[in-house]
């Protein structure tokens, strides 16, 4: 929903085009940075690498795991059976799912990945940062989501009366559980430092200031994609 001069307006086609376009794109990017500093990923980018690492797959396969089992939980979670929905949510954590392959295959082959832990460390939560908005953008937009986000926007206004912050730590404990297994078999961990603590604490509130801040005039409408 757009809503201007104190008049709601659906987005049309172009419109949910282009913000879905530039969140998709600016969510790869914050995640496949984030991975390349090495200095910690949001708590899902971190669960996957550490499972990558377990195993020597690639971490774009474990993305589209997670996002195809919870594209199923969010019709569960939502109490209604939405198939269009259900196909947007794979779509978008498949796209997603490669797009961060390259955007970290990027960073690292411009040596991000050698930097010293100064240079890391902004770039690490500027990267954290990024993936905050792109989320906010497209939460906003609701057309198509990635279904861990999807999942956020069903518990923020389902199950934590519009608080952003509880819903996405209630995200992230999952995944952070994901990364301890790993730690717990490999006695290792890849991708799980300061930045995913700093996900962990100040997403939510990142997403709420971006709501407030960027395309201040795009808000949510119906979470269940049904207008």
């Amino acid at each position: 929903m757009y809503y201007i001069d104190g008049q709601f307006y659906p987005l049309g086609l172009k419109q949910k085009i282009s913000f879905f376009t530039i969140s998709l794109v600016i969510n790869s990017f914050g995640n496949g940075l984030s991975v390349a500093t090495a200095m910690g990923s949001a708590p899902w980018t971190a669960g996957a690498a550490n499972l990558a690492h377990i195993t020597g797959w690639q971490i774009g396969i474990f993305l589209a795991i997670f996002a195809t089992v919870v594209a199923f939980l969010n019709m569960w979670l939502a109490m209604s059976i939405n198939w269009p929905r259900l196909i947007g949510n794979v779509f978008f954590g498949l796209s997603f799912s490669f797009l961060v392959s390259v955007f970290a295959n990027f960073f690292v082959s411009l040596g991000v990945d050698s930097l010293a832990w100064w240079w890391r460390l902004p770039l690490n939560f500027f990267s954290i940062w990024t993936i905050g908005v792109a989320i906010s953008i497209y939460q906003r937009t609701n057309w198509i989501l990635h279904p861990l986000d999807d999942l956020t926007n069903i518990l923020r206004f389902d199950y934590f009366h519009g608080n952003a912050s509880k819903a996405q730590m209630s995200n992230f404990i999952i995944a952070i559980a994901i990364s301890l297994i790993a730690l717990a078999v490999k006695h290792s961990v890849v991708a799980l430092g300061i930045g995913t603590l700093f996900a962990f604490l100040f997403q939510g509130r990142n997403i709420a200031w971006t709501d407030r801040h960027i395309f201040k005039h795009l808000v949510h409408g119906d979470i269940h994609g049904n207008s």
